[in-house]
């Protein structure tokens, strides 16, 4: 905690969101479009990362979590949290990259734009979030969205899925034209993906043409938050359209400390900022957009919360509030690493040296070749077992065999298959390690406490071997080098799963909403139960975890969520 005087800002502003993130970008943005209404971000990350070329070349992302490329600034966009160990994956912690930019983690991600499944909004419904239903939730999908194929076809050249182009087997009922979040194709999809398709295929599965279309389930190619074959993140599309106009303030660099309460009732916030604690009170409410580790970590900070967790910190309980930090769920990922004996996979060996430098040109020139790729354009959603009524595993194709964690593998040439646990049944939650803002969050997953999910996981591996061992594949296959084809028995993959294991960073539902005992937030104004002044307004009131990446979810609540502040004021 810095030593600094205090000071008191006016109350000048109708709302305060705290986090300028993905949540906190579109809530600028539309609650600004009212000439009349003032608006302050919080931020404690800088704005104008959407500048830096690390930002813009899709494949920089992955020097983001490597060490000896933090000069790139990568690692400075970022929070890098440590998980508490999982008793289900043997004791092992994780780290839980979030990011800290006007944007937040749309800053960093892999880009990958998926809704989830629409049964996934129905189930928020039966969960006691009234009013969240799929077919809500589409429209504001629709209304967030700039999709790209429904303007310009030909954006990708010979874009084609089954020898057809894939613009024709869209049903353009499900996308929006003319939103802040723009979602493209692959801009040059690598020519591997249509290998995978084809071995798919010959394993007994479908191509689907858009996973955010009526169904989910099927082999495909992924949409990506790109325009013009640079990222288009949070500060490029909803912070930009909240700046341009004058009733909108960001405050970077601005640590939120802590709720500054008056009863029951929340009537600011307090933040450091170069080297001072300052006060901002709004006229109206406090929006909290901090995210799933850090809104519930807030609350608790300001004595909202269960109350053994904040006494044990010194903290005075001003609200018992026993949901908040529970419920932690996260997508667990595990992968079949293998080698190649073809180089048009990404990789930095001396055959392809002259490859990676007409890249860099074609980036600078076209913005395409291979630097406009995530790593992962192709994927899928499949079931794990008959057993499964819908896809409860989402399939990666990433045409590199590399990692961000294992930057020696750049040398190689090969792919990784990834295999995700959509829907896990253990639950963790979030609590605090000390009453000091500037501490992490104690983050406990227990990842695979259920041992659903590890079984789940299990017959990913076999899926995704059962894929890479069908004919397609056959002329492009080297050694299997993770897990390694010694490893068949169920028992032993669960060892390799335990030690080779990754979050897909989608946490969620630590303030969930609902009218339960143990909900935290009111479906119908997003306001905190038994609190004033006070709405949360992340991934962290999300009921249930969404059937894939969490990005498109987040924007989509957040731009109801808008709608729910105007009309509840």
């Amino acid at each position: 905690m810095p030593e600094a005087r205090a000071n008191s800002d006016e109350s000048e502003f109708d709302y305060v969101i705290v986090g300028g993130g993905v949540a906190g970008c579109v809530l600028a943005a539309r609650l600004s479009e009212d000439p009349a209404i003032r608006v302050a971000v919080l931020e404690y990350g800088k704005s104008g990362n959407a500048r830096k070329a690390i930002v813009r070349i899709p494949l920089g992302m992955v020097t983001f979590m490597m060490p000896n490329l933090a000069f790139l600034g990568g690692p400075k966009m970022l929070y890098v949290y440590r998980g508490e160990p999982n008793e289900g994956l043997g004791g092992m912690a994780l780290d839980l990259p979030r990011g800290k930019a006007v944007g937040g983690s749309s800053m960093i991600n892999g880009m990958i734009v998926i809704r989830g499944q629409w049964e996934d909004f129905d189930r928020w419904e039966e969960l006691g979030a009234v009013g969240w239903s799929r077919d809500v939730m589409k429209d504001y999908f629709i209304r967030s969205e700039n999709f790209e194929l429904a303007t310009d076809p030909e954006c990708t050249p010979s874009f084609e899925l089954n020898g057809k182009s894939v613009a024709e087997q869209i049903d353009y009922e499900f996308h929006g034209v003319g939103g802040p979040y723009n979602v493209a194709p692959p801009r040059s999809p690598n020519r591997m993906c249509k290998v995978y398709f084809e071995a798919c295929q010959q394993a007994g599965y479908r191509i689907n043409p858009d996973f955010n279309g009526a169904s989910q389930e099927g082999i495909g190619y992924h949409w990506l938050q790109q325009k013009g074959g640079e990222r288009w993140g949070m500060e490029s599309g909803y912070a930009a359209l909240a700046r341009s106009r004058p009733n909108v303030n960001f405050i970077t660099e601005a640590r939120a400390l802590k709720l500054i309460m008056d009863g029951r009732a929340v009537t600011g916030v307090s933040y450091a900022r170069d080297g001072e604690i300052r006060i901002l009170s709004p006229g109206r409410d406090v929006l909290l957009s901090l995210g799933t580790f850090n809104s519930p970590q807030m609350l608790m900070l300001s004595g909202i919360g269960p109350g053994s967790e904040i006494v044990r910190q010194g903290i005075e309980v001003r609200h018992e509030l026993p949901g908040v930090g529970q419920d932690l769920q996260d997508h667990l990922d595990t992968w079949v690493k293998q080698e190649s004996t073809t180089y048009d996979t990404l990789g930095l060996s001396p055959r392809v040296l002259h490859r990676n430098i007409a890249d860099g040109f074609r980036w600078i020139f076209k913005r395409r070749g291979g630097l406009t790729s995530n790593t992962a354009e192709a994927g899928g959603f499949v079931r794990s077992s008959p057993d499964a009524d819908r896809p409860d595993l989402q399939l990666f194709f990433c045409t590199t065999i590399a990692s961000a964690q294992a930057a020696d593998s750049f040398f190689t040439h090969g792919w990784a298959m990834h295999a995700t646990d959509l829907r896990p049944y253990s639950r963790g939650h979030v609590g605090l390690h000390s009453p000091d803002p500037y501490e992490q969050p104690r983050i406990q997953h227990n990842f695979c406490q259920d041992e659903r999910d590890m079984q789940t996981l299990i017959n990913g591996i076999h899926i995704m071997r059962k894929i890479t061992d069908q004919p397609a594949f056959r002329p492009y296959l080297g050694r299997e080098v993770e897990p390694g084809r010694d490893l068949v028995r169920d028992d032993d993959l669960s060892h390799y799963i335990q030690s080779h294991c990754m979050t897909m960073y989608h946490p969620t539902s630590t303030c969930r909403m609902g009218a339960d005992p143990m909900a935290v937030t009111n479906p119908r104004t997003l306001r905190v139960h038994g609190i004033d002044g006070l709405r949360i307004i992340d991934t962290s009131v999300f009921p249930s975890i969404t059937s894939g990446n969490t990005m498109a979810p987040t924007v989509a609540l957040a731009e109801r969520a808008a709608d729910l502040v105007k009309d509840s004021p």
